[in-house]
């Protein structure tokens, strides 16, 4: 039994990786940037050179790998190791990552939905110890879920079960990126926020968000429309409590559906604080049945943005 696994998180405005043994240890990690608008060959040669330059750091050899993991930011089917689309990055259809990735590297490779190995990572290593029954969302880029039944990952009969992105909220809503309208995506996520705030500038609305948007319609990041709300900018406030409202809604789904005894909590724009953590428990309580309100916990994830790198080596753990 080989004790390292390297785990590599591929999401919308970044690549990470690392080496992980199985108490669930990072002993190293790198990462590098991508963008959303970069041709899927960009982004299987930064998966490349990521891998290489890790193992390049450290003394490890592949040989003394059990393999190497991939959370990926789309949809995704595991089992055959396809990329079916992807809304955080651009021109992936039917992609068999997997096999392509494998190959280059010369090792075995595991494909899974990013929220999947972050669920997986938090399960085995951080705030779901010791759970049955849990979910792990991502409010980052997207609206990622992983679900864990039983002590296992669940991910239904195509692999692609937890897409709660894409749960349409607004039925003839705005076009959202995986060609249907009104998704869950498109107001509960960094590029709802970002579509918001194109939105509300367009239409005339007055606001200091003004100076981050680009012909180009280049993503406005959610830490800048965290910052301008601090500043007590209106139209910024208004569109974080917009997106608060869908996030708790979403919540409400997964215990309607699931009854989990915990949901966790995590991704980047969690960290806008309480203007969307209170926002989003108010649209939680207000839309949950309230018999089942109290029947689960919430966490904020411990792993952290290390979870991505620790639960997708954990998928050969």
């Amino acid at each position: 039994m080989k004790q390292y696994a390297m785990g590599i998180d591929v999401g919308g405005t970044k690549i990470a990786a690392g080496i992980v043994n199985r108490s669930g240890e990072v002993v190293s990690f790198i990462h590098s940037a991508t963008l959303a608008e970069q041709k899927p060959q960009f982004v299987i040669d930064s998966i490349v050179n990521v891998y290489t330059e890790l193992l390049n750091k450290t003394k490890i050899k592949q040989n003394e790998l059990e393999g190497v993991g991939i959370g990926f930011a789309g949809t995704v089917n595991g089992h055959a190791g396809i990329v079916y689309v992807s809304s955080n990055l651009s021109e992936w259809c039917n992609m068999p990552l997997r096999d392509i990735v494998s190959e280059k590297l010369g090792i075995t490779v595991i494909l899974e939905n990013d929220a999947n190995v972050f669920a997986l990572g938090e399960h085995m290593f951080g705030a779901g110890i010791g759970t049955k029954n849990m979910c792990y969302v991502c409010f980052s880029t997207g609206y990622g879920l992983g679900i864990i039944i039983d002590g296992k990952l669940y991910t239904g009969h195509t692999g692609t079960a937890g897409e709660l992105s894409h749960i349409v909220v607004e039925p003839g809503g705005h076009d959202c990126t995986c060609g249907k309208k009104g998704c869950m995506m498109t107001y509960a996520s960094g590029l709802g926020i970002s579509r918001m705030v194109y939105e509300r500038i367009e239409n005339g609305e007055e606001t200091i968000l003004s100076k981050y948007v680009t012909s180009e319609r280049n993503r406005v990041p959610g830490e800048y429309v965290a910052e301008a709300a601090q500043s007590g900018d209106r139209v910024a406030i208004e569109i974080i409590k917009t997106a608060g409202f869908y996030f708790g809604l979403g919540l409400s789904y997964l215990v309607q559906l699931f009854n989990p005894e915990l949901i966790v909590i995590g991704g980047g724009l969690t960290r806008i604080g309480d203007l969307l953590m209170k926002t989003t428990y108010e649209s939680y309580y207000n839309t949950v049945q309230s018999e089942l309100a109290d029947s689960v916990k919430f966490k904020q994830w411990e792993l952290e943005d290390e979870g991505g790198i620790i639960g997708a080596a954990s998928l050969f753990f």
